[in-house]
């Protein structure tokens, strides 16, 4: 029977109609079986063909009252041995020796939902090695090349002792031979080395022994030459490509770890740099090696990028070692730890540490294991922890130091945040060990739709359509939830308009029978409410679980609160009796809101705001502790109010003092009565487990009937105040009259005193006289 298409649409405004919805959350909003099971792993379908309550997703973990739930569950297995799922360690399968268990798995998990597995990896003795040399052959790495030369064959040694299954290749370069890169003069294209001796002409890139010559390899490296450029860097990108891009012309095997071993004493040119030489076309990543030995297309493509040749390496699952000077090492330290493995080691002056610098940095590479999410589906989330054999556990890491023969697992968590459209593939790859593939689908559709669940000509649908999913899906002359309407016969579609207006059910749904099928969230009798209206409380649910969400017409939705709750939410109990302490609300210095206290001011602390720390709450116990320490010399406060401080505060009488007011947060509290009686007592916050503060008075009480101390120091104060005034007054008296006697003295001894008229006995007269003795002759 042929089905209108329409009226499939009107299955989940049917099943969204209802007025009022009470914890509304994500099983709820689902209006059909495939949004149901894919919006979360708690939601199922009911199937019930008496179901009242029109949504029929629900959270399983509240709401079980259904017969006919459809409810998938996640799994996973690995796959048969027969598609390469489940091999032993140190099996051989198409030439590569199990490393890694299991190699193939098959899932199927729900939107939302997670599966676990474990991977175990057991590094294998004598696994195949692919070691690569590719080396800067400027006229600077000369002394490095002496030194490969010399130990190629304790080198081969030391590669046995690791791995008896290994081949060694050898590849050089120098730079593009156009200018600016090398000289361009006849005599500089035959000798570039000019008057410092005699070298090779340049070239870009030579593969000189590929892996398949292992065994020529130590009459290889005795034959070669060193060569020389102009500037500095050199065209370690382009060797690098073609290396990782041409594997016949190198040799690698399929199943193998690769290793490239780069040795240079200078930087390197990338993608940008070969356009000051004419080389303006994009590297294209491809192999271009005439007759498997030279890089053809160097005058053609610029240099790669550096992220063209780290995704190229570790979609080939290589691994590099730089072994460069110390005056770069920053550099490749850098650009190693652009990829998932490899290493980095400093060369000597001369360059002889060369040998043991490629078998350290081997062994550490080869016994690290790391996990590799080298494809991921989008909306497939892949986590995983890795346990090592030291007993350590990584979280999203590897295992350095992993022992031949020993083993290192892996538990992987594969989580599926949205459905995918066909079956994928997550695979996992352990660089040098191997890779695990998971077959992953995703749970997303609902099988009640399938021949053997539909039940033609149902009579829960009047006969007019089919029952299927616990739903009516009409045919084409009906409609309604039950199909009981035909198309023509629409109804009294005013009935669906609200007011004076013309649009039907508020344009949020269709007018089927002259009622109202709002979609999604919307409801009311026209459609005009939305229950994202409604707050939602801290728990997610719509009016907290605690109301319901409510239409009312020329108001829209609102929570209505249960008895006992208040607030735009729903969240807000009245009750008050959590507030409760030293029977009072908040002990008297806070308000009650919503079951918690909040306290009237900010020094003002504590569950129940019985915490102060900058005031002073002693007056609060005064009367108590009269009332529990009262002597014969103050009468107790009324009996009444007595009793009540023991149901008010857990009071505690002592006269020796007791060890649990020692503590941080006891408060001293003391005073002193008319009669000099000296009363002491202790209180503790109460704890937030607690109602009542802790009061501890002290009996003995000090009445003091000696004189008052200090009245005599104000009487002696006062005595030697007025003492020292009277003795500076006296002082300032004598003085005076003595001042006056000298005074009056000096006066009379002036008034005796007459001055002589003689000349004094020391005065010599100034004129001297002289008498010329020739005057008188003349």
């Amino acid at each position: 029977m042929q089905i209108a298409p329409y009226l499939l649409t009107l299955i989940p405004w049917i099943l969204a109609s209802k007025y009022s919805y009470k914890g509304f959350d994500v099983c709820n909003k689902q209006l059909d079986c495939n949004a149901c099971i894919s919006s979360s792993p708690s939601c199922s379908w009911c199937t019930d063909a008496d179901e009242e309550d029109n949504r029929r997703c629900r959270d399983v973990r509240f709401d079980q009252k259904c017969d006919s739930l459809i409810n998938p569950k996640p799994k996973s297995n690995v796959a048969n041995i027969s598609e390469g799922g489940n091999l032993d360690f140190n099996t051989t399968i198409n030439e590569a020796i199990v490393q890694v268990k299991p190699q193939r798995l098959n899932a199927v998990v729900r939107n939302g939902s997670s599966i676990e597995f474990e991977v175990t990896v057991q590094p294998a003795r004598d696994f195949p090695l692919d070691l690569y040399f590719v080396m800067d052959l400027s006229n600077s790495m000369k002394p490095t090349l002496e030194v490969l030369k010399e130990n190629v064959v304790a080198m081969r040694k030391q590669l046995a002792v690791l791995t008896k299954d290994h081949r060694i290749g050898f590849g050089t370069f120098v730079d593009k031979t156009t200018a600016p890169f090398i000289y361009t003069t006849e005599a500089k294209l035959k000798n570039p080395c000019g008057p410092k001796g005699v070298c090779e002409p340049a070239y870009n890139f030579n593969n000189t022994v590929s892996l398949k010559e292992s065994e020529r390899f130590a009459d290889y490296i005795e034959a070669a030459k060193v060569s020389a450029s102009v500037d500095s860097p050199e065209a370690g990108m382009d060797a690098l490509m073609q290396i990782a891009a041409c594997h016949d012309a190198i040799g690698w095997r399929k199943h193998s770890r690769k290793v490239i071993v780069y040795l240079t004493d200078t930087g390197f040119h990338f993608a940008g740099d070969g356009k000051l030489g004419g080389q303006i076309e994009r590297n294209d990543g491809q192999c271009w090696l005439e007759d498997s030995r030279t890089y053809s297309k160097e005058k053609i493509f610029d240099y790669p990028s550096i992220h063209q040749v780290v995704k190229k390496m570790v979609d080939n699952q290589m691994i590099p070692i730089f072994g460069v000077l110390g005056k770069v090492i920053d550099l490749y330290t850098d650009f190693k730890n652009l990829f998932p493995y490899g290493a980095v080691g400093e060369l000597s002056s001369n360059s002889d540490n060369l040998v043991n610098l490629i078998v350290e940095n081997y062994e550490s590479i080869s016994s690290t294991i790391l996990p590799i999410l080298k494809t991921v589906p989008e909306g497939i989330k892949v986590d995983h922890v890795a346990n090592c054999p030291d007993g350590s556990a990584n979280k999203d890491g590897g295992c350095d130091s992993v022992p031949i023969l020993g083993s290192a697992s892996f538990k992987f968590t594969v989580t599926a945040e949205q459905c995918l459209e066909n079956p994928d593939q997550v695979v996992i790859e352990f660089t040098g060990f191997g890779q695990v593939i998971l077959d992953i689908s995703t749970l997303c559709q609902c099988e009640c739709g399938s021949f053997s669940d539909k039940e033609g000509s149902s009579e829960i649908c009047n006969g007019n359509g089919e029952f299927q999913c616990g739903v009516c899906v009409c045919d084409d002359q009906h409609s309604g939830e039950f199909c009981e309407c035909q198309n023509a016969d629409k109804g009294d579609v005013d009935q669906c308009r609200y007011g004076n207006t013309t649009i039907e059910c508020n344009s949020a749904g269709h007018c089927v029978c002259g009622k109202c099928f709002c979609s999604g969230e919307i409801f009311g009798k026209y459609c005009e409410c939305d229950v994202s209206d409604c707050k939602k409380g801290s728990n997610g649910l719509v009016c907290s679980g605690t109301g319901t969400c409510e239409c009312e017409e020329g108001v829209g939705a609102e929570c209505k609160c249960e008895e006992g709750w208040s607030g735009k939410d729903c969240s807000c109990t009245t009750d008050t009796s959590s507030c409760m302490f030293n029977g009072k609300i908040c002990d008297g210095a806070g308000v009650c809101e919503c079951g918690k206290c909040k306290c009237n001011s900010s020094n003002i602390e504590g569950k129940y705001c019985q915490k102060c720390n900058f005031c002073n709450r002693c007056d609060l116990y005064k009367n108590c502790t009269v009332c529990v320490a009262g002597t014969r010399t103050i009468n107790p406060k009324d009996p009444d109010e007595c009793e009540s401080c023991n149901i008010a505060y857990n009071v505690t009488a002592y006269t020796e003092t007791p060890d649990n007011i020692n503590q941080d947060n006891v408060k001293i509290c003391g005073f002193e009565s008319d009669d000099n009686c000296q009363y002491e007592w202790h209180y503790i916050p109460g704890p937030e487990d607690q109602t009542r503060n802790l009061l501890f008075v002290n009996l003995n009480v000090d009445c003091d009937t000696s004189i008052n101390i200090l009245w005599v120091i104000i009487g002696v104060i006062l005595a030697v105040v007025v003492l020292g005034i009277f003795i500076i007054c006296l002082w300032k008296c004598i003085t005076t009259y003595k001042d006056k006697q000298e005074y009056n003295k000096f006066v009379e001894d002036m008034n005796m005193t007459k001055f002589a008229s003689t000349q004094s006995p020391l005065y010599e007269c100034p004129i001297t006289h002289v008498n010329n003795p020739i005057a008188k002759k003349m």
